[in-house]
């Protein structure tokens, strides 16, 4: 048997490095290029090695685990005990599935055979495979790593956009002050029509224990004005915001005329790294029953008359 052992490192460089993005798109990871190369690169000295060294116990089950849990640790840290633990199954769970690529792979190059005749396995554990199979394997994991590496990077992107629209929002109402992360929504056109006030808009569950009960739930399917009906006088004279409610008309998907309710809090504070503190007294919050980011990036959106009306907080005096 001839063994090349630069085709062996190159293929297992491919293939680790293809895992390990996949484990990194599967856990919603972003770890750096660099570390992800780095542990695709151990990877493929160990399986390279097999034909170079001959230790005892190097390619036992506990030295393979060994460099599994190196190779995920390069790639994404420590992290905490139940994240390692996740991240570890999922690379895993990967390579399984890749194992099962290969073997696809093997039923259709070959014209005859089973799926197993193009593989080989030496005394101390290693799978080696036949020239077409190397080339095969080396061709589809070199495409899926471009397409992995693309589909990160335009992730990355859009994070990158994301965030730097992301505000962290200090409501006050009262005394207390509720600090939710806020995304700017340059469209959000949605006015009071009488006073002209803007309406930022916020997920009805930030305030679920001060609301009357099943209204951050109820607001998501029924008419807010019927909400409204519903209070009695006991249940008003309880509701300390009774006097803050207002109702505001807006435009819904299918085109039909609603009502949100808001509310007009005392005042809400604006601030992010590398901006000054903006403070928004002249405002109302209209309240979603819904969720606003289905991966709770944020739960308010502002209107874009927040960021240019809002007051600037004046620095704190030092002591002479």
């Amino acid at each position: 048997m001839i063994v090349y052992v630069d085709l062996v490192f190159l293929t297992n460089l491919a293939v680790d490095g293809t895992v390990l993005l996949a484990t990194a798109k599967a856990r919603r990871l972003r770890p750096r290029r660099w570390r992800v190369v780095s542990a695709a690169m151990l990877g493929a000295a160990y399986a390279a090695a097999l034909f170079w060294a001959d230790v005892p116990y190097m390619y036992s089950l506990g030295a393979k685990l060994l460099v599994s849990v190196l190779m995920v640790l390069l790639s994404f840290g420590y992290g905490n005990p139940l994240a390692f633990i996740r991240t570890f199954g999922v690379f895993y769970a990967v390579n399984f599935v890749t194992l099962g690529g290969v073997i696809g792979l093997g039923t259709l190059l070959r014209s005859a055979g089973t799926p197993w005749s193009g593989m080989s396995f030496t005394p101390d554990g290693g799978l080696v495979l036949d020239w077409r199979l190397q080339l095969g394997l080396f061709a589809v994991a070199f495409a899926l790593s471009i397409w992995l590496f693309h589909g990160a990077s335009e992730s990355r992107r859009r994070q990158a956009d994301t965030d730097a629209l992301l505000w962290k929002a200090e409501v006050r109402v009262d005394g207390e002050t509720w600090e939710i992360p806020a995304l700017l929504d340059t469209g959000n056109r949605l006015y009071d029509p009488i006073s002209r006030i803007p309406v930022m808009i916020m997920e009805a569950s930030v305030w679920k224990e001060k609301l009357p009960p099943g209204w951050s739930e109820r607001l998501q399917q029924e008419p807010a004005d019927r909400l409204a009906a519903e209070l009695d006088e006991a249940e008003a004279g309880v509701f300390p915001w009774i006097g803050r409610l207002r109702f505001v008309p807006y435009r819904g998907v299918g085109g039909s005329t609603r009502l949100m309710l808001a509310l007009k809090p005392d005042g809400v504070q604006l601030s992010r790294e590398g901006h000054p503190p903006l403070h928004v007294q002249r405002l109302l919050i209209g309240l979603d029953g819904g969720t606003l980011s289905p991966d709770g990036a944020y739960r308010a959106i502002l209107h874009p008359d927040m960021i240019a009306n809002g007051a600037a907080k004046p620095a704190p005096s030092q002591p002479a």
